[in-house]
């Protein structure tokens, strides 16, 4: 079976730009792999990337093969941002997410409001007063407070 190999660069950079992980940091993860290598995988360069190469890209993207060789999905965008609208990608960034940041993400995506994935990775890092904040209402404060701040400028 031949590769789309663009198709499949597509989807690498998805799934890892919605993990918000670097070229890097991917690379690492999947066995050490050369970050040039991955970057030309991502640009649809390599025309038959082996199975244990698609195995371990797989692994440190929390998904199977047979994601990794799915259509990447059209992204919802705002400005450029991939939004974290796919209900299957949601779940697996959430389930790494702090007490209470998970509760308001799901409220917003609820509300037919999701939350851009560059915006996700920037509140799950954030501290208030040296603290984690653990309650839905906190997370909305935070996540006002970043989106008011970012229009002014």
């Amino acid at each position: 079976m031949a590769v789309d190999a663009r198709a499949l660069g597509a989807r690498i950079a998805q799934l890892r730009d919605l993990r918000g992980l670097s070229l890097g940091a991917l690379a690492e993860q999947a066995g050490g792999m050369a970050k040039s290598y991955l970057a030309k995988l991502e640009r649809g360069e390599v025309e038959n990337p082996g199975l244990r190469t698609l195995s371990a890209i797989a692994k440190a993207l929390d998904v199977t093969v047979a994601d990794l060789l799915k259509k990447a999905e059209p992204a919802t965008t705002t400005k450029g941002k991939a939004l974290l609208s796919n209900q299957a990608d949601l779940e697996r960034v959430l389930s790494a997410l702090p007490p209470g940041l998970e509760e308001f993400l799901e409220e917003m995506t609820a509300a037919n409001q999701p939350v851009p994935a560059t915006t996700v990775r920037a509140l799950a890092s954030l501290e208030l007063r040296g603290k984690r904040p653990r309650q839905k209402e906190d997370w909305r404060f935070l996540y006002d407070a970043l989106t008011r701040s970012v229009r002014r400028s």
